[in-house]
């Protein structure tokens, strides 16, 4: 069995998006609420605007498949007084195909984000997700609950 972590690309959009939708379908539990195909093309128009640009993906490839994905958005900020980076990573798409879990490929792509990252002058970090299981991977290089966090959805 041959493991690869790989950066990916514009060339890898069409791999990428059966394991976002996937992950759509694990997060809103099986309820889209849209026809697949619809999330599909928008995943395809955004990966195509945004890859290597403001969005970096990594993914782990067992025998020539791509069976887990993890990616980097980077947006920019104002100076603070314990960051003047502008900056902050992150993580988004954290995904792994259900036959290929606990066997850390996840925390391969994850940590080259992560490195991505710092090699990008980003040493401040974010992620949201609704994953108990993930929660302790993230938890497990360094990641802490933000009490400050809040959300609203219009």
């Amino acid at each position: 069995m041959e493991v690869e972590v790989k950066k990916l690309t514009k060339k890898n959009i069409e791999e990428i998006i059966p394991l976002r939708i996937e992950l759509q379908k694990f997060d809103f539990k099986g309820n889209l609420g849209l026809d697949e195909k619809i999330l599909e093309n928008k995943t395809r128009e955004f990966l195509n605007q945004n890859i290597d640009k403001e969005l970096y993906m990594y993914g782990t490839y067992v025998d020539s498949e791509l069976v887990s994905i993890c990616g980097l958005t980077i947006f920019k900020y104002f100076p603070q007084a314990d960051d003047l980076s502008c900056k902050v990573g992150y993580i988004t798409s954290v995904y792994t195909k259900e036959n290929h879990r606990s066997k850390g490929y996840q925390k391969k792509v994850f940590l080259e984000c992560i490195e991505l990252g710092k090699r990008l002058g980003i040493n401040k970090f974010k992620l949201s997700t609704k994953n108990p299981v993930a929660m302790k991977m993230y938890e497990s290089v360094g990641f802490i609950d933000d009490e400050y966090a809040k959300k609203l959805k219009i």
